[in-house]
């Protein structure tokens, strides 16, 4: 039995192992490896649980989370038992968020782990009165930001500057948001951090299970976003034994399971200690030379996998969509490779595009530059809405029939790019249209010219 549907007002809800959410096609379930990586066999094992236990289908978050979909009431038990018996420890209390090649990496300040340990174990009973997606980063300052993270608390390490500091280093800590928005706060040394950390959740506790951190914060005077360092796992990191990590993205965060036992080959093949899923959907293959790594990406390519930091589908995220979820009223991930091809001549790192099925916008919460939703103009139509520097929840008004959408983009993205001055990225052109710029160019059949 198929459990019931979650209604687009529910977005926001954490799936777990063991409290697993409704979707269109089954129930869904994430999983954080308490260590941060995945042995071959594990990841293996893995994508033979999806299989038998789910629909084969196994998504790696914007936030680095393993989640499988399409299991039944029936199978979360043994899709438990079987994660069990791989010796998978799922993490659990206060997520706090490392870079994945935390400890290995050759850039990397101090090794977050063990702070963050720390700071998981203190905040074990602050736990009960804060609310479910409260969350730490810590940043060692390797090579894989978590610039991007929305968090509660961040820490980012710096060396300390004295011979009397030498090896000891100091934190800097933010509040409320990602590292563009949120709010500095200070900075503490190493000893102190766990503490200070510990009184900022108690603030935040004391407010109740309902609150984040901007909720203890007095207002403040709106400011320009900061610049964020490149977050993309894509690429060879060199790592502190002289090997390197050769990480890979999922084609709109998701593999099927199939797929997955090819992928694991090839990482095996060429000489791989383990797989850490990465934000930004990636996956990294760790102790590898230079050489092997050109054939584990070689595969990974020909299973569609992204293998380039200028991929245009990296700067789409898109949901399931129909049929997967219920909530659905367009194929969001089976159009997203389209949507990126019709715009890929002005998908230059500087424009987001979210295709959401519907208003919760699941896949990018956040705004994006254009955001195109799925609405049910009426019981028989589904179209398309756009959003600009906006969220899915954002859309009020049907524009396009959803077999128009392609097309209409195409239109779009030839008119930004022909308007592009020189020197100047996709998302300063489109920052400088007015407002009603964009429509003609969905809905007219003829290409119309902006004036540059």
């Amino acid at each position: 039995m198929t459990a019931p549907v979650t209604p687009p007002t529910r977005r926001g809800i954490c799936p777990a192992l063991t409290a697993p959410m409704a979707t269109g096609d089954g129930l869904l379930v994430r999983l954080v490896p308490a260590d941060g990586w995945l042995t071959l066999d594990q990841m293996k094992g893995l994508a033979d649980a999806a299989r038998a236990h789910g629909n084969g289908i196994i998504e790696i978050t914007a936030k680095g989370s393993v989640q499988l979909r399409g299991l039944t009431e029936q199978s979360v038990g043994p899709l438990n038992a079987a994660v069990n018996a791989l010796g998978i420890t799922p993490r659990t209390g206060l997520p706090v968020d490392v870079s994945p090649l935390s400890g290995i990496d050759a850039q990397e300040v101090v090794d977050a782990r063990l702070l963050a340990a720390r700071l998981h174990d203190m905040a074990a009973d602050l736990l009960p009165r804060l609310g479910a997606k409260v969350s730490v980063v810590v940043d060692g300052g390797g090579a894989l930001s978590l610039d991007a993270f929305k968090t509660d608390v961040r820490l980012v390490a710096r060396p300390m500057k004295g011979a009397q500091t030498k090896g000891e280093k100091t934190w800097d800590v933010w509040l409320a948001g990602d590292a563009a928005r949120a709010l500095p706060f200070g900075a503490a040394r190493g000893r102190d951090a766990p503490e200070l950390v510990r009184s900022l959740l108690e603030r935040l506790a004391a407010l109740g299970p309902s609150a984040r951190m901007a909720d203890a914060l007095p207002p403040a005077p709106a400011v320009p976003p900061r610049p964020m360092r490149e977050a993309s796992p894509i690429g060879l990191f060199a790592l502190k034994d002289g090997t390197f990590a050769c990480g890979v993205g999922l084609p709109f965060g998701a593999l099927h399971a199939d797929d997955l036992d090819v992928l694991a080959a090839a990482a095996r093949t060429a000489g791989a200690r383990d797989l850490r899923p990465a934000p930004d959907h990636g996956l990294l293959a760790t102790g590898l030379t230079p050489q092997a790594a050109d054939g584990f990406r070689a595969t990974a390519q020909a299973l569609g996998c992204l293998i380039s930091v200028d991929d245009p589908r990296r700067f789409v995220a898109a949901c399931p969509g129909a049929p997967a979820c219920a909530s659905a009223h367009i194929p969001a991930r089976a159009l997203a490779p389209q949507v990126a091809q019709a715009l890929a001549e002005v998908l230059d790192g500087s424009l987001s595009v979210h295709v959401s099925a519907c208003t919760k916008g699941c896949a990018h919460p956040a705004p994006a530059h254009l955001t195109l939703v799925g609405l049910a103009a009426d019981a028989m139509d589904n179209r398309v809405a756009l959003v600009r520097e906006g969220r899915a929840g954002d859309a009020t008004r049907p524009l396009l029939a959803a077999e128009a959408l392609i097309p209409a983009l195409a239109r779009l993205g030839g008119a930004l790019a022909a308007a592009r001055r020189p020197g100047e990225s996709a998302g300063e052109t489109l920052a400088r249209l007015p407002p009603a710029a964009l429509e003609p160019f969905l809905l007219e059949s003829a290409v119309l010219e902006f004036t540059r």
